[in-house]
């Protein structure tokens, strides 16, 4: 990609995030939806599949591809262990919905629908997701936008808006908030990923995420990935962290594990089933 088009991603980017955060401010707390799991380990610029409706729409469009996957949640894991959430969905080349259930506290149930569109071309992708909440006595609708630009071969960058339209879930707004990330692949070991994402509400910096990312080689029988990911607050002091480890090819299954920042105990524990395929090329 040339150094122009560079330029030109970054301006509107830059651009974007002023118009976005230029919004009154509200103080209230944002999750009183519990975040999608896959918030806890993927990134906006390596997600490629059906979870990318979670993380960054842009990323259903970047292949073309057909996907479905379910995943639960469980909280503490053990004797005391709890369900938390169970969330599925699928993708077909950009076309996405996906479902969520949440377990909270006091008996609460929650239900959040997403439909998502994205499309891409030569190194850029766009996309959007309507965000439907149910249970608990509510009931909102948020949007969100997304895009993903390789700007160079090992080069991936990434802006995402979340929560226009500020929806009230069970009595408080979801903060408005922009996600710019990149990932990074050092030419001389194209399996290792390096990623980065900041958090940004109208405020302030909200929060910082680093991880790393390793994949054997697709050709081998059974590919296995390894994953971490560290999660700070805006003072860059540790909040938690997250390990997984996936192994197969277009039909994989993974384990991720979270941890608080002292890393004193697993605090949660999910699994997960990805089943993707790609158009056979034309002859």
């Amino acid at each position: 990609m040339s150094g122009a088009a560079v330029w030109r991603f970054g301006r509107c980017s830059l651009i974007a995030v002023a118009f976005l955060t230029a919004q009154p401010s509200n103080r209230l707390a944002a999750q009183q939806v519990a975040p999608n799991r896959a918030n806890d380990y993927l990134f906006p610029t390596t997600v490629q599949d059906a979870r990318a409706i979670w993380v960054n729409p842009a990323r259903l469009g970047v292949l073309r591809e057909a996907s479905i996957y379910a995943e639960l949640a469980v909280e503490d894991p053990g004797s005391k262990g709890r369900l938390r959430q169970i969330n599925g969905g699928f993708n077909s080349r950009g076309l996405s919905f996906g479902y969520q259930r949440d377990i909270l506290d006091n008996g609460v149930r929650g239900s959040t629908y997403r439909l998502g569109l994205a499309g891409g071309s030569g190194g850029l992708a766009a996309g959007f997701d309507i965000a439907r909440y149910e249970g608990g006595g509510t009931h909102a609708t948020g949007w969100d936008l997304g895009t993903s630009y390789v700007a160079l071969p090992s080069l991936t960058l990434a802006f995402v808006a979340t929560n226009l339209g500020q929806p009230i879930v069970r009595g408080l707004r979801q903060r408005l908030t922009v996600v710019p990330g990149f990932t990074w692949q050092p030419p001389p070991v194209p399996a290792l990923g390096l990623s980065a994402d900041a958090r940004i509400t109208p405020d302030s910096v909200a929060s910082y995420a680093f991880g790393a990312s390793w994949r054997a080689a697709s050709t081998s029988r059974w590919p296995i990935e390894i994953i971490a990911r560290l999660d700070t607050d805006r003072g860059l002091r540790r909040g938690a962290f997250a390990f997984g480890l996936s192994i197969g090819g277009q039909d994989r299954g993974g384990l991720v594990a979270s941890t608080p920042g002292a890393v004193s105990r697993i605090s949660a524990l999910s699994l997960y089933g990805l089943s993707a395929r790609e158009p056979a090329p034309r002859r």
